[in-house]
């Protein structure tokens, strides 16, 4: 899904700042997307000359102006368009996978510890997943809930794969025949 998607997919929940925005995305799918603030603000002015949404200006005392987001009848039709549209499984960019494939040209040690740190890493985003989860079961409808739920599945069988790799690597540098 496009940043401009899931952009108006938030504000279908209410007016927000670019701020809420980011943050609203942090505790919803972050794990599952790379929106960052670098994207979300070119998206919300091109969002805006296209009338899906508009910018409403809120000037605070001792404080930075706010600009406010909301979503336009025309954005909500381009919402749901973009939702009801039909969509095929994506090929996943993965790293370790394409790193994997060539490990051979590493030594022992290298691959080893490629592994480990991709595990580790693996395991934080996992670790992060965990803790947003009262938040999640708190505030999520139905939809968001699976929505988490299947990551949780994910990173659960990442971490499983990942290992199995690891047990992989270590076995092969106890083989007394190398």
């Amino acid at each position: 899904m496009d940043v401009k998607t899931i952009l108006l997919g938030f504000l279908m929940y209410g007016s927000m700042t670019g701020y809420d925005l980011k943050k609203f995305f942090s505790i919803s799918f972050s794990f599952f997307s790379g929106l960052s603030y670098g994207s979300i603000y070119p998206a919300l002015r091109k969002m805006e000359k296209e009338g899906l949404i508009t910018m409403r200006l809120e000037v605070q005392d001792g404080a930075p102006n706010r600009k406010v987001y909301t979503i336009t009848d025309l954005g909500r039709k381009a919402f749901a368009k973009a939702l009801e549209a039909p969509f095929h499984f994506e090929r996943q960019k993965n790293p370790f996978l394409t790193r994997l494939f060539f490990f051979a040209h590493l030594s022992k040690e290298a691959r080893m510890n490629a592994a480990v740190g991709y595990l580790d890493s693996v395991k934080q985003v996992q670790e992060e997943l965990e803790a947003a989860r009262s938040k999640i079961e708190t505030h999520a409808d139905r939809y968001q809930y699976l929505s988490f739920q299947f990551g949780v599945r994910f990173f659960k069988d990442m971490v499983r794969n990942i290992s199995e790799i690891v047990h992989a690597l270590e076995n092969e540098a106890k083989d007394p025949q190398e």
